[in-house]
């Protein structure tokens, strides 16, 4: 009898244990919703930091702070699969029109002329994501 229930407490706590390391709780809407205005925002401040370019910026430059910008909107996009009312294609159009006007920059040369078009994308970007903000009300 004394092994039965040894084997009952055995098999208990392995069913718990095994329990507990399943697929997570996804969250709750306000935490979804809550990670996807701290996304945004994040990316709001790394394309506030590409605004910041002159004519002397240097395409080295300009692709570095591109690529803190693609990270911000890959946490934008996963963020987004949680919360159902986020409306991000705004944002990832103006991210691809971004990423063209900084692709043909060479990384050695100044921005010159470039600096106009990046800039221009650059508000095209900025005004994309306060559309997602306020869609969510996110402060």
């Amino acid at each position: 009898m004394r092994k039965l229930l040894t084997t009952f407490v055995v098999l208990t706590v392995i069913v718990l244990i095994v329990a507990g390391c399943g697929t997570p709780t996804p969250a709750s809407a306000p935490e979804a919703q809550a990670a996807f205005c701290t996304a945004l925002a994040t990316l709001k401040t790394a394309v506030a930091q590409l605004g910041t370019i002159t004519v002397n910026t240097t395409g080295e430059e300009v692709q570095s702070m591109q690529k803190e910008i693609d990270t911000a909107v890959e946490g934008v996009k996963t963020a987004a699969k949680a919360v159902p009312e986020a409306k991000i294609d705004g944002v990832t159009t103006a991210v691809d029109g971004l990423q063209t006007a900084v692709k043909v920059i060479p990384s050695s040369d100044t921005l010159g002329d470039a600096a106009a078009s990046i800039t221009t994308a650059v508000q095209g970007l900025q005004t994309a994501i306060q559309e997602a903000l306020t869609t969510l009300s996110c402060k």
